[in-house]
C-alpha cells in the first residue's frame, strides 16, 4: 500500500500541472518552468521530442519523457503577475511534495512502513524549497549560456549532475540544504560504480516506455504518465535503498524518521486506488482541453455563417499573385458563443463555443471483401475555446484576434482525417466572427490578413495548399451590402504589375462590384497608352452601377456569382475573328449577373500581345 500510495502522489501532481497548463492558455499566463523556450525551439518543442531515455529525478515526470502538458497549441508566453503567482505557488507545491515523496520512500526503505505524507511534506518543505529555487535559477544560467554557446550549457549541466544526490541526502540524513548540496559531490564520486547498473536499466525503462507516448489520443498520455509512475517510483526506491547501504558501509548516520507508521483503513484503501485508476484518465481529458468545457455553462448567442476558401484562380496567377480570390459556400454553418459588450476598452475576449461546420473524414466502405477509404467532407459539430487579444487595425480600429492569444479545438466523438487547428478573428463591433480552420501541420500566421478598418478577415492565399485553409464567417445576418464591403477591402492594396493580367483582374472586380479596381484598372491602361472607351465615371459610380446588376438577388445567388472570381476559366476570352485582322487580335469576355451579361472587348498585338484597345459595353442584355 505505501509504495500505491507514492505513485498516485507523481500522478495527483502531474494531472494537476496538466489542468494548469491548459488553464493558462485560457486565462493568458505561463507557468514556470513548462512554458520555457529551449535554446533551439519553443515549449512545444522541449515536450514534443521523438524516443526519450532519460533518469528519473527526485519524482518522475511527464517532462522526463518530453510528453505535453496539454496538447492544445500553444500560444505566446505571458510574463505578467498571474504567471508569476500561479509559478511561485506551483514551485511551492511541488517543493512540499517532493518532500512528502521522498519522505514515504524513506520510510518504506528503512522500515517497509507506510509513514504519514503530510507530516513528511512539513519536514522537508524548507530544503526541497530551497533546492526547487536553486534548480531554477541554475536552470535559467544554463538555458541563456546555451542560447550564447551550446557547449558551455552542456558542460554546466555535467557540474550540476555531481550534485543531483542533494535532495537524498536531505531526507535520509536529515541535513539542511546547505549541508546535503556541500556533501553531494562526495557521495556521487564514491557512489557512482553502485548506482551505474541502476542508472542504465533506469535509461532502458524510460526508452521503453517512451514508445507508449506515440499512442493515439488521450491514451498517448494516460498510458505514459501511469507507466512512468509506477516504473519510475520503484527505480526511485532502489536509488535510495542504495543510498542507504552506502551510506551505513561508510558509517554514516541514517536516522529513521521521527513519525510513527500509520495504519492504513479499508476505506482510504480504496480511495487511494480510485485515485490510482482515475487520475490518468482525467489527465488524458484535461491533456485536451476537456476540463475547460466547464466554461462553457452559460446560455450563447448563435450567429448563422456561410464559409470561403482561397483559390488558384486565373486572375490571381495573372496578376502575379496580386488579386486575392475566394470561392464561396453556403451550407448548414452556425456557431454559438457570447459576445459581450465592446462599447468600452476591453483588452481580451475568453470563452467557448459551438461551431457547426464541415471536417473532411475518412469514410470505411466494404464491398464484399474489399474495403475502400474516402475522404469525404462531413457537417458536424465541434467545440472550440479561444482567448482574443484585442489588435488595432491600419486605421486605428480595433479588433480582437487569436493570432496573438490562443484558439483550439476541443476533442469530442468524430474524427477528422487529420489534426485540424483553428484561428479567429472578432471585428471591433461584434458583428463579425471569423474562423480559419486548417491542418495543423500548416502555419496559418502566414495567411492571417485583417482588413485596414478591422472588419472584415481576408486570409491571402497559400499557393501550395490554398483549399487547406477554410473561412466560416458568422454574423446574425448576412447582407449584400457586408459581402461587397469585405471584398472592397480585400481588394485594397492590390498594386497591378503593368498590363499583367489586366483583362482577367478587369472582370473579376466588375463580378466583386468594386468600382475602385475598375477605374484603377482602366486609369492604368491609359497611361500605357491604350485606347479606352468606357464611361468616364468616378469609383463611387462605378460601383454603385456594378451593385446594382445583383439587385434582387439573395446572398447564395450573390455568392454563387462573386466565386466565379475565385474559379479557373470562369472568364474564357472568345476571338472575334470578324474583327481581327493579320496583326491584331479581338477578345471578348462575358461577366454574368444574375439577370444581366456584360460584356467588353479589348484588342492586343499578335506580335508581342501588348494591349492596344478595351471597349465596355454597357448595355444589359439577357443571358
Amino acid at each position: 500500500m505505501p509504495y500505491l500510495r507514492l505513485v498516485t502522489l507523481v500522478l495527483l501532481v502531474e494531472v494537476l500541472i496538466t489542468a494548469l497548463a491548459g488553464l493558462g492558455l485560457y486565462y493568458g499566463f505561463s507557468i514556470f518552468p513548462i512554458s520555457l523556450p529551449t535554446a533551439t525551439g519553443g515549449a512545444a518543442d522541449s515536450q514534443a521530442g521523438g524516443i526519450t531515455a532519460t533518469l528519473p529525478m527526485y519524482m518522475p515526470s511527464l517532462s522526463d519523457l518530453k510528453v505535453p502538458y496539454t496538447f492544445l497549441p500553444s500560444a505566446k508566453q505571458e510574463w505578467g503577475v498571474a504567471a508569476l503567482f500561479v509559478s511561485a505557488a506551483l514551485l511551492g507545491l511541488q517543493s512540499f511534495v517532493r518532500g512528502m515523496y521522498l519522505g514515504g520512500i524513506k520510510g518504506w526503505v528503512l522500515g517497509r512502513s507506510a509513514v504519514p505524507l503530510i507530516a513528511c511534506g512539513r519536514m522537508y518543505f524548507q530544503a526541497m524549497m530551497a533546492w526547487s529555487v536553486f534548480q531554477a535559477v541554475t536552470g535559467l544560467l544554463t538555458l541563456a549560456l546555451s542560447v550564447i554557446f551550446i557547449p558551455l550549457g552542456f558542460i554546466i549541466i555535467l557540474i550540476l549532475f555531481l550534485y543531483s544526490l542533494t535532495p537524498y541526502l536531505i531526507v535520509l540524513q536529515d541535513l539542511s540544504f546547505g549541508e546535503a548540496l556541500a556533501k553531494a559531490p562526495r557521495v556521487f564520486r564514491q557512489s557512482f560504480r553502485k548506482l551505474l547498473p541502476l542508472a542504465l536499466l533506469a535509461i532502458l525503462c524510460t526508452f521503453m516506455i517512451s514508445f507508449t507516448k506515440l499512442l493515439p489520443s488521450v491514451f498517448g498520455y494516460a498510458v505514459p504518465l501511469l507507466t512512468y509512475a509506477l516504473v519510475g517510483t520503484w527505480l526511485l526506491i532502489e536509488l535510495m535503498g542504495q543510498l542507504k547501504t552506502h551510506l551505513r558501509l561508510a558509517r554514516e548516520e541514517v536516522p529513521r524518521l521521527p513519525l510513527k507508521a500509520i495504519d492504513t483503513k479499508r476505506a482510504a484503501v480504496f480511495l487511494w486506488v480510485l485515485l490510482l485508476a482515475g487520475s490518468p484518465v482525467a489527465g488524458g481529458l484535461a491533456a485536451f482541453g476537456q476540463h475547460l468545457n466547464a466554461f462553457h455553462l452559460a446560455e450563447k448567442n448563435q450567429y448563422s455563417g456561410v464559409s470561403f476558401f482561397n483559390s488558384l484562380s486565373d486572375v490571381f496567377y495573372s496578376t502575379e499573385q496580386q488579386y486575392t480570390t475566394y470561392e464561396w459556400r453556403a451550407g448548414d454553418y452556425h456557431i454559438s458563443m457570447n459576445i459581450p459588450d465592446l462599447s468600452g476598452k476591453r483588452d481580451e475576449l475568453r470563452g467557448t463555443a459551438n461551431i457547426r461546420w464541415r471536417v473532411n473524414q475518412e469514410v470505411r466502405s466494404v464491398n464484399g471483401n474489399i474495403a475502400h477509404t474516402n475522404v469525404e467532407p462531413v457537417t458536424m459539430n465541434s467545440r472550440l475555446v479561444y482567448r482574443l487579444e484585442r489588435e488595432i487595425a491600419k486605421d486605428g480600429s480595433v479588433y480582437y484576434s487569436s493570432l496573438n492569444g490562443f484558439a483550439s479545438i476541443i476533442p469530442a466523438g468524430g474524427h477528422s482525417r487529420e489534426p485540424l487547428s483553428v484561428q479567429m478573428m472578432v471585428s471591433g463591433d461584434g458583428s463579425s466572427i471569423y474562423v480559419l480552420q486548417h491542418p495543423t501541420r500548416f502555419d496559418a500566421s502566414r495567411v492571417f490578413r485583417v482588413s485596414e478598418n478591422g472588419k472584415y478577415f481576408i486570409p491571402q492565399t497559400n499557393e501550395m495548399n490554398p483549399m487547406d485553409f477554410q473561412t466560416y464567417w458568422f454574423t446574425k445576418e448576412h447582407r449584400p451590402e457586408n459581402i461587397f464591403a469585405m471584398l472592397a477591402s480585400k481588394n485594397e492594396n492590390i498594386d497591378f504589375p503593368a498590363f499583367n493580367g489586366a483583362f482577367e483582374a478587369l472582370a473579376a472586380a466588375m463580378q466583386e462590384a468594386d468600382g475602385r479596381v475598375v477605374v484603377e484598372i482602366l486609369e492604368m491602361l491609359r497611361r500605357g497608352n491604350v485606347h479606352v472607351k468606357a464611361p468616364d465615371w468616378d469609383e463611387q459610380e462605378w460601383t454603385r452601377y456594378l451593385r446594382n446588376q445583383y439587385e434582387g438577388a439573395d446572398v447564395e445567388q450573390i455568392m454563387k456569382l462573386v466565386t466565379r472570381a475565385g474559379a479557373q476559366s470562369s472568364y474564357m476570352r472568345r476571338e472575334l475573328a470578324d474583327r481581327s485582322s493579320e496583326k491584331t487580335a479581338v477578345y471578348q469576355i462575358e461577366v454574368h449577373y444574375p439577370k444581366t451579361v456584360l460584356r467588353f472587348h479589348y484588342e492586343e498585338s499578335k506580335e508581342d500581345r501588348k494591349p492596344l484597345s478595351v471597349s465596355i459595353e454597357m448595355e444589359d442584355e439577357n443571358q
